[in-house]
């Protein structure tokens, strides 16, 4: 084939979320969540919320930043996510960021321990970075947190031109995340690869970026009406090794 680089979405496609991560649907998409878990350390840091009130609220500040994106996508900090919370609850006070500094990275601790990466994972990227330029352009919302993930995987290496929304300022589906991966890879769109799991931010994201894309479709579920077409679908990840074909 005759792509010099490939770039991967980071969370859902090289690093997995526990099958015990609860699904939630918010503001019409299905998203994975660790807030069921916050309860404790929310009645140690706002003992007059309700545990239920304090989710509902963050329910409703997370549908106000994701119909909010577009057009131009600009991410939200994990903490500004928390403040804007803390603000519907009546504590907008000046000691309300330092609260919500302290229940985002409670927050981000907990999801990063509920991330796996299967060890066929690492063998598949191994055996890519021979013949391919890496990179990895990930949605986001605390930096650290994602650096942290790859740096227990042992990606860090692995993905020279790493991408992370909370850094660059702005998500996928936004071109300019996308033309920001290709420009550390010193690539064209006509030379790069994108492989992800999701077709709103990655599929239709690359695709506009000027990318062929990977859509990979693990639990095989039909593609949306409308939606833009992959240029390849696989099931697994390790997929891509023959999809390219490295394995004759």
């Amino acid at each position: 084939m005759r792509y010099q680089a490939l770039i991967f979405d980071l969370f859902g496609t090289v690093v997995l979320f526990h099958p015990n991560v609860p699904a939630v649907p918010v503001a019409g998409t299905v998203r994975r969540s660790t807030m069921a878990w916050l309860g404790e350390q929310v009645e140690q840091e706002l003992p007059d919320v309700p545990f239920d009130e304090f989710l509902k609220a963050m329910s409703g500040v997370t549908e106000e930043i994701i119909r909010g994106r577009h057009p131009e996508y600009y991410e939200v900090p994990s903490r500004e996510r928390f403040r804007r919370v803390l603000a519907r609850l009546g504590h907008d006070h000046p000691r309300a960021s330092e609260t919500a500094e302290r229940l985002s990275l409670l927050h981000m601790a907990h999801l990063a321990a509920s991330t796996e990466m299967p060890g066929d994972h690492l063998e598949t990227l191994n055996r890519l970075r021979r013949s391919f330029a890496l990179g990895l352009v990930s949605n986001f919302d605390h930096g650290p947190t994602a650096r942290a993930v790859l740096a227990r995987n042992g990606l860090t290496d692995i993905f020279p031109a790493t991408v992370i929304s909370a850094y660059f300022g702005r998500r996928k589906p936004h071109p300019n995340i996308f033309h920001e991966a290709l420009r550390q890879l010193g690539v064209e769109a006509s030379a790069a690869l994108f492989i992800g799991d999701t077709i709103d931010d990655d599929v239709a994201g690359a695709r506009a970026a000027g990318l062929d894309v990977v859509w990979i479709n693990a639990r095989d579920v039909p593609r949306p009406a409308g939606a833009p077409a992959p240029t390849y679908t696989i099931r697994r990840f390790s997929e891509v090794v023959a999809l390219l074909g490295l394995d004759r």
